[in-house]
């Protein structure tokens, strides 16, 4: 990259730490000055861009006419940057003056990348799809952060501190539900809705989401976009990919609105038939089909533990989030064509069936919901649910059993299971969801290959099968990269927390799981941690929803494939 385009790239970077130095509180001179030569730096590049381009032009009338809307453009940036400058000058640090400088910065993003100049850096950047799901997720948890930060997030009209901020933002984007402030007390409506959103578009993929909407308003992708749109679905077939999106989205929402409408009956006892009743029905929905695991209440779901209509509803949104929309295509797909043939009387061979995939996810899901739930009724019937019926013991144990692998809801306390408890459901955050889905974890394919792998090494097999169905190289390869990183990780967390932390290691490993996990239940410490150990749980969160693969694939340097013949080596292992 050019000189010239390193200093425009260099000067957005500024101006978004920028941006974010402008939210703290009794900043000192120093900084002032900073942020002040940031924006002469940013003011001054647009003016020359604008100037020169005008300047070069050989038919100004007719160069104005044609850029007008870019001119436009840059009259509403100098437009924000004066009003934001005002409202600095004059001290005035309202909500308005702090969105007016957001905008301004985004139109200086806008307008640098709208131009041909850095496209060619862009397009080397996102020509790798695992960079471009990277990058998409840390925008939006800093945009995200940056709203949070706002007066207007919080009830007491401060904002979040940027750490605070961050740990939450990162939270709900990557759907975990792990907080270091109580959502249903902290947050005004807008700051609720804040998350509301980042929840949604973490579940979908902000990426997802854009195509969604290229798809609607009819306009046609770039062969770059269908590559990396293929890479995000895993759809081998490019002519599909419009359906697969308005699939995935529209199946989402339905699920999410036959959600809300069950939850709002489940909620009339205590909200009855009112607006609120309506918003909380739709911000769990959200949330419990997202996996997010943010609640509302500040005790989480312990008061309805008695309400089966909230927690089999919360626990089937829960599920269909975790087995992935690949599964509920698949599954949908079955069923109709079953359904349709006993319609019809008819019989005969069916030309959909499940997929292994689908099996494997939903044997899997079965297996750990019934192993969760007599487990945890078994190590838990006589300590946390000691004063509960034998109706309400069943019911939370089923409940927690849905929720450990991927939501993080709970209606019982967390905090004084006993030591077996706390072993068990690190294991099961460990192992997550379906991959595909909105859930965290190393994923239940991944254990179903590596099982695999192992039964047929003991078995002294060449080949690795599941069900009559060979497992390639790259697949086993991949999944033991997976579980080895996340033991790693993990290991690596509960050894740097253990050294800044004042807490039990149990519950540190429990925290880390849960992070790692996005299952986002907490045995109490998470918001006691340090910045450290913020910073150490946020890395887990992102690290557990982008998974290792995507983010080992974007730190990886691309080199030319050379073919090269090694001698073999003969080393003794075990």
């Amino acid at each position: 990259m050019k000189k010239y385009q390193w200093f425009i790239f260099l000067t957005v970077i500024l101006s978004i730490i920028s941006l974010f130095l402008g939210q703290i509180p009794d900043r000192s001179y120093a900084l002032l000055i900073f942020s002040s030569v940031i924006d002469i730096l940013l003011i001054a590049v647009v003016l020359a861009e604008t100037v020169y381009g005008i300047a070069i032009a050989r038919y100004k009338r007719i160069y104005l006419r044609e850029n007008i809307f870019p001119l436009l453009f840059t009259l509403t940036f100098f437009v924000l940057f004066i009003y934001s400058k005002f409202f600095y000058t004059a001290i005035i640090l309202s909500d308005l003056a702090i969105f007016a400088i957001l905008l301004r910065n985004v139109f200086v993003v806008l307008k640098i990348y709208g131009k041909n100049k850095i496209s060619a850096y862009v397009e080397k950047f996102t020509a790798n799809p695992s960079q471009s799901i990277l990058l998409s997720f840390v925008f939006v948890i800093l945009a995200g952060t940056l709203l949070l930060m706002m007066n207007f997030a919080t009830v007491d009209g401060r904002g979040l501190p940027f750490f605070d901020a961050l740990f939450t933002a990162t939270s709900a984007t990557c759907v975990n539900g792990l907080i270091v402030v109580d959502t249903a007390t902290t947050y005004t409506i807008w700051g609720q809705l804040v998350l509301l959103v980042l929840i949604q578009i973490g579940g979908l993929g902000i990426m997802l989401l854009t195509f969604f909407t290229i798809f609607l308003l009819g306009r046609r992708m770039s062969l770059k976009d269908k590559m990396l749109l293929s890479y995000m679905l895993s759809e081998d077939d490019n002519s599909s990919l419009r359906s697969t999106v308005l699939g995935i989205v529209f199946t989402t929402f339905l699920i999410e609105g036959i959600g809300a409408l069950l939850l709002f009956w489940g909620f009339l006892p205590t909200l009855g038939f009112s607006i609120k009743n309506a918003y909380y029905s739709i911000f769990h929905a959200v949330s419990a089909f997202c996996n997010a695991g943010f609640v509302l209440y500040s005790d989480g779901f312990e008061s309805f533990r008695l309400n089966p209509v909230v927690n089999f509803t919360i626990a089937f949104l829960i599920i269909l989030g975790g087995i992935s929309f690949a599964v509920i295509h698949n599954v949908r797909l079955v069923l109709k064509e079953r359904f349709t043939a006993l319609a019809k009387r008819q019989r005969g061979s069916f030309q959909n069936d499940l997929t292994l995939n689908s099996r494997i996810v939903l044997v899997f899901a079965g297996v750990l919901i019934l192993a969760g739930t007599l487990l945890f009724y078994i190590l838990e019937h006589d300590n946390s649910m000691a004063s509960y019926g034998l109706g309400e013991q069943y019911l939370a144990a089923f409940f927690q059993s849905v929720t450990l692998r991927t939501a993080g809801f709970n209606t019982v306390p967390f905090s004084n299971f006993t030591v077996s408890t706390y072993l068990f459901m690190c294991v099961f955050m460990f192992i997550g969801a379906s991959s595909g889905g909105t859930a965290g974890g190393i994923k239940v394919q991944t254990v179903a290959v590596i099982g695999s792998a192992i039964r047929s090494f003991l078995r002294g097999e060449k080949t690795v099968t599941i069900q009559n169905y060979q497992i390639g190289n790259d697949k086993i390869r991949s999944a033991f990269v997976i579980c080895l990183s996340g033991l790693t990780a993990v290991f690596v967390a509960v050894f740097v927390l253990s050294l800044t932390e004042k807490a039990d290691v149990l519950k540190i490993m429990f925290e880390v799981c849960a992070a790692i996990g996005t299952t986002g239940i907490s045995a109490g410490i998470t918001s006691s941690l340090s910045v450290t150990g913020k910073i150490a749980i946020l890395l887990l969160m992102f690290w557990g929803r982008l998974g290792a693969i995507t983010i080992l694939s974007a730190a990886a340097f691309d080199k030319e494939q050379v073919n090269i013949s090694y001698p073999q080596a003969d080393i003794s292992i075990g």
